[in-house]
Order: C-alpha cells, then sequence, then structure tokens
C-alpha cells in the first residue's frame, strides 16, 4: 500500500489517543526501566478507519528511537521517526513529490552524531529521507548524557505532541 504526502501529513494531524485492550486510555503512565522498550497502538476517534503504533526504543547503546507507523491490515507505514545516536544515508534520487526541505541531502550521509528527523516522502520506502534536527522545528536538537534521563522525557513528550497524541503521558524520569 502507499499513501501520498497530503495523506501522510493528514494522519499525522488526526487526533490520537492510545487503546490499550480495546480501551482508550485518557492518561498513560511511563515507567520502565533502562532500556526503553514501548510500543503503544493508537486510535483517532475523529477517523476510526485508521490505526496506528507508536514505538520507543533505546539500546543499551544509547542509540534512540522514536516513531509512528499507519497501519493497515498487512503493512505498517512509517509516517514520522526521530533518530538519536544512530546513522543513516538518504536515497541518491530525487522524484516529483520530494519536498524542497530535502534536496541538499540527496544521497547525504548522516553519522551517528548526527541526530536526525526522518519523514514519510511518496515515491520511496517509508522513511528513507531524514534532514538533521538542527534544522527542522523539533525542539530538542541533541541528548546530554548529563541531563539524559530528563531529556528522553521531554523527547517523547514532544514526540507525542507532534503526533497529535491526546492521551496524557506522565514519565517517570528517574527510572529511564
Amino acid at each position: 500500500m502507499n499513501i501520498t504526502n497530503e495523506q501522510a501529513e493528514y494522519l499525522l494531524k488526526l487526533p490520537k489517543m492510545v487503546i490499550i485492550d480495546d480501551k482508550i486510555l485518557p492518561h498513560l503512565t511511563i515507567n520502565q526501566k533502562f532500556p526503553l522498550r514501548e510500543r503503544f497502538e493508537l486510535i483517532s476517534e475523529t477517523d476510526n478507519e485508521f490505526s496506528f503504533l507508536w514505538e520507543i526504543k533505546q539500546s543499551a547503546k544509547s542509540t534512540f528511537r522514536i516513531s509512528l507507523h499507519f497501519q493497515d491490515n498487512d503493512s505498517k507505514i512509517g509516517l514520522l521517526r526521530i533518530d538519536f545516536n544512530c546513522g543513516h544515508t538518504n536515497p541518491e534520487g530525487i522524484n516529483e513529490y520530494l519536498p524542497e526541505k530535502f534536496h541538499p541531502y540527496v544521497g547525504k550521509q548522516l553519522s551517528i552524531n548526527e541526530h536526525h528527523i526522518h519523514y514519510y516522502v511518496q515515491g520511496y520506502k517509508a522513511l528513507a529521507w531524514a534532514i538533521p534536527l538542527t534544522i527542522d522545528d523539533f525542539e530538542i536538537k541533541t541528548i546530554e548524557e548529563k541531563d539524559f534521563n530528563t531529556t528522553l522525557a521531554k523527547i517523547i513528550t514532544l514526540f507525542a505532541k507532534a503526533i497529535n497524541l491526546e492521551t496524557a503521558i506522565t514519565i517517570n524520569a528517574l527510572l529511564l
């Protein structure tokens, strides 16, 4: 299944709620200890035709990834992902659907020190395109070791806002 850039934007903007065991959660508490690995199913009451998967992954090597996937019956299509401390290489070619902001990053190899954000782009493998966080609107650009847990909690909260998650989140940063 393929979607357009406009459909991807629509899906990102849909208000979403966490659902567990067919129950919509108005509030979610994250208490898991390091390394953080969480996976939540999301739905939209505005347009219940769609479901989503929100994943938060942290490795023992301090790699941190947070993502949102649109789900249909057979596949997951990545809509948005932020990567800290892991590398990525963008595609070499430009198609007619590639937004202008990606053009300077054609074929760009982002090192593990270049924290970046992936977006869905029509005509490419899902989340094949990324730009450095330094040029994106996402508020947090890096994770410092001294404030790692606090920053991680802020990143999760800001990402939830970026995907229009309406379930309130409490994060016990001392356990991360």
